[in-house]
C-alpha cells in the first residue's frame, strides 16, 4: 500500500486571515502549513509539479449542476441523534454553509489540475479523485461512547476537542496501522500539532489516506456528496448505531 502524493485541505474562508490549513505526504515526506484563500499563497505550500493520487477538501463538496438550495442527504444524517451534541456537521445550503460552500467549490477548481486524471469511486468533481472531509465526524466515530462525558466542549472549540481526545485515546495511533501507513514520524507530527488549521490539514490528509487504502466508510447519495469517513471497522458503537436509526429516520 502506498500512501505517495496525498494532499488534504482545511478550506478556510476569510480574505484577510491565514485560514487555510494544508498538509501532504510526497514519498517518505509530508508537511504542513497554514496560509490564505488565494492561489497564489496557496500554491506556496503544495509540492511543485505534483500530481496527487487524492484530493480531500474540508468544505461542502456537491456536483456543479447542484443549486445553493440543495439540501445535502450526508449533512441530515449527522445533524441529529447522538451525532448532534458531538460531531454534527453545519448545513450548507443557508448563512455560513452556503459560504462554506463556495469556498470549498473555489478550493476544488483552484487545485483540479492537480488531482489524478483517474477518478475515485464517489466524487462529485466529475474526472478527479477530489474527496470531502468531515473532520470533526472523523474523530468523533473513532472516540468511544464514554469518552464524551468526560467533558462537553463549546462548539467553536469543538474540533480541538475531538482531536485533543484522538491523540490521547490512540485512535489516531490505530487508524495508521489499520490502513497500512506505520510512519511514526508522521504520528508523532500530528500527536505535537497545536495549530488549529494545520491540525484540521492532517485530518483531511488522513481521509485521503483512508480513501487510498480502501478501507473508507462513505455516507452520502450522488446528489448531494459524499462525506469520507474512517473505516467502519474503527467505529464506536454508539456511532455505528446513531448512523443506522439516522438512516431509518431520515431515508424514504
Amino acid at each position: 500500500m502506498s500512501f505517495d502524493k496525498l494532499l488534504g485541505i482545511d478550506v478556510g474562508y476569510s480574505r484577510s486571515r491565514p485560514t487555510t490549513g494544508i498538509a501532504w505526504s510526497l514519498g517518505e515526506d509530508f508537511g504542513s502549513a497554514r496560509t490564505h484563500t488565494d492561489w497564489e499563497r496557496r500554491q506556496r505550500h503544495i509540492p511543485a509539479s505534483t500530481i496527487f493520487a487524492v484530493i480531500a477538501i474540508d468544505g461542502p463538496l456537491t456536483p456543479p449542476e447542484a443549486p445553493d438550495t440543495l439540501d445535502r442527504l450526508c449533512e441530515r444524517l449527522f445533524i441529529r441523534g447522538a451525532f448532534q451534541a458531538r460531531c454534527k456537521p453545519g448545513l450548507s445550503h443557508h448563512g455560513y454553509g452556503l459560504t462554506l460552500r463556495k469556498a470549498a467549490a473555489q478550493t476544488a477548481a483552484q487545485v483540479r489540475h492537480l488531482a489524478a486524471a483517474a477518478p475515485i469511486g464517489r466524487s462529485v468533481i466529475p474526472g478527479t479523485a477530489i474527496i470531502e472531509a468531515f473532520p470533526n465526524a472523523f474523530l468523533g466515530v473513532l472516540l468511544a461512547d464514554e469518552r464524551f462525558a468526560v467533558s462537553r466542549a463549546a462548539k467553536r472549540k469543538k474540533f480541538d476537542w475531538l482531536y485533543d481526545h484522538a491523540v490521547e485515546t490512540g485512535v489516531i495511533e490505530h487508524l495508521l496501522d489499520f490502513i497500512g501507513w506505520n510512519n511514526k514520524r508522521l504520528l508523532q507530527e500530528i500527536a505535537t500539532e497545536g495549530d488549529h488549521e494545520k491540525r484540521a490539514a492532517w485530518i483531511c490528509l488522513l481521509t485521503a489516506a483512508c480513501a487510498v487504502s480502501g478501507k473508507s466508510a462513505v455516507v452520502g447519495d450522488d446528489v448531494g456528496g459524499w462525506f469520507w469517513l474512517p473505516p467502519s471497522e474503527l467505529w464506536g458503537p454508539w456511532a455505528a448505531d446513531a448512523l443506522a436509526r439516522n438512516k431509518v429516520a431520515v431515508l424514504p
